[in-house]
C-alpha cells in the first residue's frame, strides 16, 4: 500500500496524506463495484430460475387443459355427462338434463 501511495504522490505531486485518501477511495470504489456486480449476477440468476419455473408450470397447465377438453369432448361424444367438480365423465342421465 505504501508503494501505491508513493507512486500516486510522485505522479500527481500531492502529499502522502492526499495520496493515501485517493488510494483508499479507489480501493473502496473497486470493492463496492465488485460487490454490486456479484449481487446483480446472483439476482438475475435467481430471476431466470423463477421465470423458468413459471414457464414450466404454465406449460403443464396448458397441457392439462387440453387433456381435460379432450376428455370433455370424448365424454359428450359417448353420451355421458362430464362432472367438472370431479373432473371425470359420468354415465348418461336417464331423465332430462
Amino acid at each position: 500500500m505504501s508503494t501505491i501511495i508513493t507512486m500516486i504522490a510522485g505522479r500527481l505531486g500531492l502529499g502522502r496524506l492526499a495520496s493515501g485518501v485517493i488510494a483508499w477511495a479507489v480501493i473502496a470504489f473497486l470493492a463496492s463495484g465488485a460487490v454490486l456486480t456479484g449481487y446483480e449476477l446472483i439476482k438475475h440468476k435467481g430471476a431466470d430460475e423463477v421465470r423458468a419455473k413459471i414457464e414450466k408450470e404454465n406449460t403443464d397447465a396448458i397441457h392439462k387443459g387440453i387433456d381435460a377438453r379432450m376428455s370433455l369432448d370424448q365424454c359428450i361424444d359417448a353420451g355421458g355427462v362430464y362432472d367438472f367438480r370431479r373432473q371425470r365423465c359420468d354415465a348418461a342421465t336417464l331423465g332430462p338434463r
